[in-house]
């Protein structure tokens, strides 16, 4: 076992030697550093000031709804600018125009379609909430009546949706789609090394001297550590800003999420990889790669986009739950129900013990299909012809 071990370090360390120092690994791994510090920083750079809303009025501002106002802008961390207008068709105009949010003039409140019903709601409930104040005390009753009065709190508002976090399961969706993305680029570059190898007669020189596991093996290890190379630069800028700062407007636990998701890409890449080599040992020509990866593409995509609309849509629904914990779609499905909030702990056990399972069985049958595909050249190998050469030893 140990000698087996030396000879799979030798493949993997060759095969990732030639990985970090090719041109397309530098460019993309750049492109994708770029890109996580883009989305730290633009965010910031382009976020602006809080919220500024502007109300017209006929002479200066009521001192009473000026202090409301104020008041609860500081507490929703938005400003109010009041602007002075002659008379009441100025105010109106002011609003037509879009030099202010609102307008108020007597018993008119002026608002604009295009700014939103937020800000009018605003001033229109200040203004009922002072003339309620006003009216209660001309009807005798004392300023700690009225204010007694105005302290009932209407009924609290509770969320309900599918679920507990929007912000967080947004987290999760992207990270879906990023387990996919590097999925699918790592297990098109071990098909397109295990063709390349065959088609040159490299493989042959590999195989002289040691076993084709070792050399399977050994391929997918260095692809795998490439690829993780490149998800850690993505995620290690986001991970360390969501520690440091909270102006991301993503929640704290983004950071686990974006751990876990490391976890399930390197179950995923177990479960898939093999199935990736396998198929393309089958090829005689690199071209051939694209037609002969097909069946895994398709079993990958139809995975994705499972976790995308249904588990996505309905987590704790039947068909999501399912669709977690089946081992060729738990990989890309989990992380996006796990980052809704609602996953018992057993269930994400369960899941990825499946996953590795039945990625250690996919490893024994791609193995057995490798070894006796890449032994056979001079036409694309036939899937039954592997299953025929296998029953007959």
């Amino acid at each position: 076992m140990r000698a087996w071990w030396q000879g799979t370090r030798l493949v993997a360390e060759r095969g990732l030697v030639e990985n970090v120092r090719s041109r397309s690994f530098k460019i993309v791994t750049g492109l994708l550093l770029l890109v996580s510090i883009a989305a730290v920083v633009l965010p910031r750079l382009l976020g602006g000031g809080p919220t500024t809303y502007t109300l017209a009025t006929v002479g200066e501002a009521p001192a009473p709804v000026v202090a409301a106002l104020d008041a609860a802008g500081t507490s929703g961390d938005f400003t109010v600018k009041y602007v002075a207008r002659d008379d009441e068709e100025a105010v109106r105009l002011a609003v037509r125009d879009g030099d202010a949010t609102a307008g108020l003039a007597g018993q008119n409140l002026y608002t604009s379609s295009q700014a939103g019903l937020t800000f009018p709601a605003l001033v229109a409930q200040t203004v009922m909430s002072l003339e309620t104040s006003s009216r209660l005390a001309e009807a005798g009753l004392s300023a700690a009546q009225v204010a007694q009065i105005q302290s009932v709190r209407p009924p609290t508002q509770v969320s309900v949706g599918r679920v507990d976090n929007e912000g967080r399961a947004g987290v999760g969706v992207a990270v879906g789609i990023l387990l996919y993305l590097a999925l699918t680029f790592a297990g098109s570059a071990i098909a397109t090394t295990v063709a390349m190898e065959k088609s040159t007669r490299i493989s042959e020189v590999l195989l002289a001297v040691l076993r084709p596991s070792q050399v399977l093996v050994g391929t997918v290890l260095a692809v795998g550590v490439a690829t993780l190379l490149q998800m850690l630069v993505l995620a290690t800028p986001l991970v360390v800003a969501l520690q440091v700062t909270d102006d991301l407007g993503l929640p704290p636990v983004a950071g686990g999420d974006i751990a876990l998701a490391v976890a399930w890409f390197a179950l995923g890449f177990l479960l898939y990889a093999f199935l990736f080599a396998a198929t393309a040992a089958l090829v005689n020509k690199v071209t051939e790669v694209g037609s002969a990866i097909l069946p895994v593409t398709m079993t990958l995509l139809a995975g994705y986009l499972l976790a995308l609309t249904v588990v996505a849509g309905d987590p704790n629904g039947g068909w999501g739950v399912a669709a977690s914990l089946f081992p060729l779609t738990a990989p890309l499905a989990m992380p996006i129900r796990w980052a809704a909030g609602e996953v018992p702990l057993y269930q994400l056990l369960l899941a990825m013990a499946l996953t590795a399972g039945t990625a250690v069985l996919l490893v024994s049958l791609a193995s057995s299909i490798y070894r006796r595909a890449l032994l056979i050249t001079g036409h694309r190998v036939k899937l039954r012809e592997v299953i025929g050469r296998r029953t007959a030893a």
